[in-house]
């Protein structure tokens, strides 16, 4: 395990192996201060910016929760491109160079891909990707891996089925992207014709020699008994037109009854919000853990803020 000396997390891309296994074990060091079990507030006196362009439930709480807990504070923009001079036209940059006088690291959420490097570029403080339109969403994915991991034990040897909108879905470029750096994992990509995950993706992948098949059938992809199913939403707001939308919207519902044709407990995670690709049936079934993801999403953010922000780590 390697601790991140970079200023900033912009992408998984940008992290190794040890880097990320790093992080899921600070995650783990630090949920006894985030639980109250300890009064311990590594981050006492510094502020979190979360500045947000899109809306956000998850992401955005879990940071300000995460930094509440360790004892530090929070200014919070959430619907930046009503409620801030982006409205009036602002710049990315000059926006960043305003708000980091403001706060100690910011949390970014932006509709274009390669926003968070861009904003890196201009700002002095730390800058953390939630989520660059179709591009990456870093903390989602170490916040699965830490729940798969919590699940299976491990990282490496394993096999994952990603489903739905595989070109516009940032959360599955990330975790494609993470768990092609672990050993002998398996992928099974499932999605409609015209929605394949981005050529860049693939080509990292295939890179590290990772096995990968390619297929529209998710039934087909559950009877090949994989230990992780990452069920995807179709994200309307990343189409140009309603035509392509109707073209995918509604093709994938995982049901309780699918799952039941096999035997092996398979671990079910979903980014959220769900919307039809996810029926509330699987919600009690054993391997249902996208409740668990929200949790976990809290701890792993606290560990990256925390990482960024603390030089000694002595918790």
């Amino acid at each position: 395990m390697e601790r991140v000396y970079a200023k900033s997390i912009t992408g998984v891309k940008n992290l190794t192996r040890g880097n990320i296994e790093y992080i899921l074990d600070l995650a783990l060091r630090l949920e006894p201060i985030i639980q109250g079990e300890s009064d311990k507030k590594p981050l006492a006196g510094k502020k979190l910016v979360t500045f947000f362009y899109e809306p956000s439930t998850r992401t955005r709480m879990s940071f300000e929760s995460a930094m509440l807990s360790l004892g530090g504070g929070v200014i919070s923009m959430s619907d930046a491109m009503r409620s801030s001079s982006v409205w009036k036209g602002e710049t990315l940059q000059d926006t960043i160079r305003t708000i980091h006088n403001y706060g100690h690291i910011i949390a970014l959420r932006h509709f274009e891909g390669g926003a968070a490097e861009k904003a890196d570029l201009y700002s002095k403080v730390p800058i953390i990707n939630a989520g660059d339109g179709p591009n990456e969403h870093p903390t989602q994915t170490l916040l699965d891996l830490l729940t798969i991991k919590k699940r299976l034990g491990r990282l490496d040897n394993i096999h994952i089925a990603l489903c739905g909108d595989l070109k516009h879905t940032r959360s599955a470029n990330s975790i494609s992207l993470a768990l092609s750096k672990f050993d002998n994992v398996k992928f099974t990509l499932v999605r409609p014709e015209g929605f394949e995950t981005q050529q860049w993706i693939l080509d990292i992948m295939k890179g590290k020699n990772v096995e990968i098949v390619e297929t529209e059938d998710l039934q087909g992809a559950i009877n090949d008994e994989p230990d992780v199913l990452y069920m995807c939403r179709i994200q309307k707001e990343r189409f140009d037109s309603e035509e392509a939308f109707n073209a995918i919207n509604g093709k994938y519902c995982l049901t309780r009854e699918m799952l039941s044709q096999v035997d092996k407990n398979i671990i079910v995670l979903h980014h959220l919000p769900r919307v039809d690709e996810l029926d509330e049936s699987v919600d009690d079934y054993p391997g249902a853990a996208y409740f668990e993801q929200t949790y976990n999403g809290v701890l792993v953010r606290g560990a990256m803020m925390t990482m960024l922000l603390k030089k000694d780590l002595e918790l």
